[in-house]
């Protein structure tokens, strides 16, 4: 009995540590637009080991604008991005051979003003910072506010700043009034007296937010490092969702990224408890709520292409069947 114990023993030792020590990890780039929440489970990914258990080492660039994130991935400077789906689909549009694979988080952002506005309606004349105007969370933020009486032509728009770091500095100086941030910035505006409007998660609770996306041919070439990724990448989440892992992973977010230790357990809170979304899991009927939105919005004309067109769920459930 004994003997057999330890033979299991070693081999659970070789298998966890057969690519570190037999063959070189296999090297990936993944664009992020900045460092915040969604990131969380790669954090965890990293620190717990679980890329290198499958090969991988991870190299995370953080590139602030979601349009150059874009151009990245369709040239190949990045093999997977993480950012909002509809910019993949967007992309897709234009004849760019990108797909989405997974769904990281709900939409979690919320809508921070100049500690002048107290409602949407006080928003009235006013100017909003902006990453891209037809990103879709701002899409959703612009259809709350219409909702409360609040149409697209009383307000004014300043685009193209980038990511939240940006936008929020716009809001600082004065030169925009509000701006939508997701933790831990938004958390951090709230303390320094920028209220918070709104959040999306109130709103569209069922909404796609952040994901994974990539090149279809890599894809195809290289399906079994996009598995071997979406492996690791639910056991992070697996293990995120377990709150018994709350204060290591607060640690572990804290090692990451420079934030005021107050709002990280607000940012857990947010992300893991509202956000997060189990295994990754790409829902299609979700995809086909952002290909609605757009025709809305008059980004894309009827008919719509099927969501297959833009989303292959299916590395993500071969990568869950071996977790």
């Amino acid at each position: 009995m004994k003997r057999s114990m330890r033979f299991i023993s070693l081999l659970l030792f070789v298998e966890s540590t057969l690519f570190t020590t037999g063959s070189p990890a296999e090297t990936l780039k993944v664009g992020v637009i900045s460092q915040s929440a969604n990131n969380w489970p790669l954090f965890v990914a990293e620190e717990k080991g679980y890329f290198n258990r499958e090969g991988l080492s991870v190299e995370i660039v953080a590139t602030g604008d979601s349009g150059r994130q874009i151009d990245g991935l369709a040239q190949g400077t990045y093999h997977i991005t993480h950012q909002a789906a509809d910019h993949f689909i967007r992309a897709a549009e234009r004849g760019r051979e990108l797909f989405v694979f997974m769904t990281i988080s709900r939409p979690i952002f919320d809508f921070v003003v100049h500690p002048q506005i107290r409602s949407i309606g006080e928003l009235r004349g006013k100017t909003i910072a902006l990453d891209r105007p037809t990103t879709g969370y701002w899409l959703l933020f612009q259809k709350v506010f219409a909702k409360d009486g609040l149409p697209p032509r009383d307000y004014k728009l300043l685009p193209n700043l980038g990511g939240a770091e940006k936008r929020f500095l716009a809001v600082k100086e004065g030169k925009a009034q509000g701006t939508f941030l997701n933790p831990p910035l938004s958390l951090d505006a709230i303390s320094q007296g920028f209220p918070r409007l709104t959040g999306l998660a109130e709103h569209f609770p069922d909404f796609p937010g952040s994901s994974g996306g990539a090149r279809r041919s890599w894809a195809k070439e290289n399906e079994a490092t996009l598995v071997r990724y979406l492996r690791a990448y639910i056991k992070a989440v697996d293990w995120l969702l377990d709150p018994n892992n709350r204060d290591e992973a607060i640690a572990i977010f804290k090692k990451k990224v420079p934030i005021d230790e107050r709002h990280v357990p607000g940012s857990y809170d947010s992300f893991v408890g509202v956000g997060l979304v189990k295994s990754g899991n790409l829902s299609m009927e979700g995809i086909k709520q952002i290909l609605d939105l757009m025709v809305e919005t008059g980004q894309m004309k009827p008919p719509l292409s099927s969501p297959e067109k833009y989303a292959d769920p299916s590395y993500q459930q071969k990568a869950l069947k071996g977790t």
